[in-house]
């Protein structure tokens, strides 16, 4: 493979890994805050584990959703690249 190609693949590996690093603590991070507020507005351990819950799902939709929109743009970047390496 030419030499741009191959950088552009290390390069969008280390991005990947990145997202999904930063994604996965601010998956933490949010659920751990609503649940944290759910139990200190209704001082019970089920509404904290409901919120806790919901936000762990809404942002793990987010994330799946930019995922993916991610995904699609890193593919039509590599198209570009190898349609102008005659690939």
């Amino acid at each position: 493979m030419p030499p741009e190609l191959d950088l552009h693949i290390a390069e969008l590996a280390t991005k990947t890994k990145a997202r999904a690093r930063e994604d996965l603590w601010n998956t933490a991070i949010m659920t751990v805050i609503a649940a944290g507020l759910a139990y200190w507005a209704y001082r019970t351990l089920a509404h904290a584990v409901l919120f806790g819950f919901m936000a762990f799902v809404v942002v793990a939709m987010g994330n799946r959703v930019s995922g993916e929109l991610y995904r699609w743009r890193t593919n039509n970047e590599a198209n570009k690249l190898m349609d102008k390496l005659g690939m």
